[in-house]
């Protein structure tokens, strides 16, 4: 099913089930959606009411959920398939901190009627204006230049100066421009201090909750020998991810380099004169032995713990995805990239007591003679070599075994690039989807 027919469903199922708007970028729908996601106001009752048929509704027509975020103020779904990813936001009210500057039943009130091949209802022109701006100007940022227009319609309006007025203390929006978001946040507070005590208690506990415990985001890397056609893969697996998340990832290169390369380090330590940055020859440096690998894998393990949580856990929580281009399942399968020539189970035992896991670890990999067409970087016995160690992970962490360290899968690239990240981003949506299905 097509992006633009499923949201047409969508619609239908909503105007038929419950009261809603869509608060803002609604031009368009339901045939076309301008941005990445659909901001929708919702009673919570009336979301709960309607989940688990949503997800049916998702389920009937090959649609996955492959992140679901819950917080304070809304739910977040973002549904996939191979036609296309879109964002849908459930907000139950307006407000920062926990602390409310609009409830459910304004955001509601003075609903319009968006005609088209579904009809859409949009929320009023005041309603429109007063969600994002009150937010914005709480949180200390300006109101979008691109919603100008919107602001110029309404910024007369009676009942969004009553609300600026009772809300944030001043008579008009060029006061409530100048006024301090700290001074606006502490005037809203005061209105209702109990209540949103109470309200502030429930953010943090979802904004603890969900660094440390959700998963909300996910994470994928991707291991094999040079000439398996990585970085191809890498590109289209992230372009197939659409425009939610054009901007909403990161891709790392074989860790999350809190620390420098360990040569560059003992160079600016004064314990090595130079450096060899031949960085086109991965596999230039010698052998070492059991004690100089040891100290290279503890130093390179560090970074891997520290960065997970300070650089990965802090994106994943909130619905970012982070790709690594190599990962620690590097280590294992290619020892001689990063010098470390210790026995594979050894490393294996490693990375399961010590090293936090991806979500997903990709194992792409070619025959050794399609790899050698493609590139002479390595010789038929060292292609074949990480291969062995590829099949070694699979054996003991195949496809089918998925857990708090993470689901393995080995991709033949012998086919077209885009066939290998569809079977790729199949897998992934198809498991993100059974997560999240349980979590609902």
């Amino acid at each position: 099913m097509s992006l633009s027919t499923l949201m047409r469903d969508f619609f239908l199922f909503l105007n038929e089930r419950v009261d809603y708007v869509v608060l803002r970028n609604s031009a368009g729908l339901p045939e076309q959606c301008h941005s990445r996601d659909v901001d929708i106001a919702i009673r919570r009752k009336d979301y709960r009411a309607i989940k688990k048929d949503l997800l049916s509704l998702l389920e009937k027509n090959n649609w996955k959920l492959i992140t679901y975020l819950r917080s304070d103020r809304l739910i977040t779904w973002v549904v996939a398939s191979l036609d296309g990813v879109m964002q849908w936001d459930f907000f139950f009210d307006t407000s920062v901190f926990g602390i409310r500057l609009l409830d459910v039943e304004q955001l509601l009130a003075g609903a319009r009627v968006q005609e088209g091949s579904v009809p859409v209802k949009i929320s009023s022109a005041s309603v429109e204006f007063l969600d994002k701006y009150l937010y914005d100007r709480a949180v200390g940022a300006a109101y979008p230049e691109k919603y100008a227009q919107v602001r110029s319609a309404v910024e007369k309006d009676e009942q969004v100066l009553s609300v600026v007025e009772k809300l944030m203390g001043v008579k008009s929006l060029e006061a409530c421009d100048k006024s301090s978001s700290r001074k606006m946040l502490l005037h809203a507070f005061f209105r209702a201090p109990l209540r949103n005590f109470a309200r502030f208690l429930r953010f943090e506990y979802w904004r603890i909750r969900n660094y440390l415990c959700s998963d909300c985001g996910f994470t994928v890397g991707f291991t094999g020998p040079d000439g398996s056609g990585k970085t191809t893969v890498i590109d289209l697996v992230i372009e197939g991810l659409g425009k939610v998340f054009e901007k909403a990832h990161t891709l790392n290169h074989f860790r999350p380099t809190l620390f420098g390369n360990i040569s560059d380090v003992a160079h600016s330590a004064g314990l090595k004169k130079e450096v060899d940055d031949n960085y086109s020859d991965p596999h230039r440096g010698g052998k070492t032995g059991v004690l100089s690998s040891l100290a290279r894998l503890c130093y390179y393990s560090v970074d891997y713990i520290l960065g997970y949580w300070l650089a990965v856990k802090s994106k994943t929580r909130i619905t970012w995805l982070v790709f690594f281009d190599r990962y620690f399942t590097d280590i294992i399968c290619d020892s001689r990239r990063t010098r470390i020539y210790l026995p594979i189970k050894f490393l294996y035992a490693w990375s399961r007591v010590l090293i936090p896991s991806l979500d997903y670890n990709v194992l792409l990999t070619v025959d050794a003679d399609t790899i050698l067409a493609r590139k002479k970087e390595l010789t038929r016995e060292e292609i074949e070599a990480i291969n062995g160690k590829i099949d070694f992970l699979m054996a003991h962490r195949g496809v089918q075994q998925v857990s708090r360290k993470g689901q393995y899968v080995k991709v033949l690239n012998d086919r077209t690039p885009k066939e290998a990240a569809n079977d790729i981003l199949q897998l992934i949506f198809d498991a993100q989807h059974r997560k999240n299905s349980r979590r609902i």
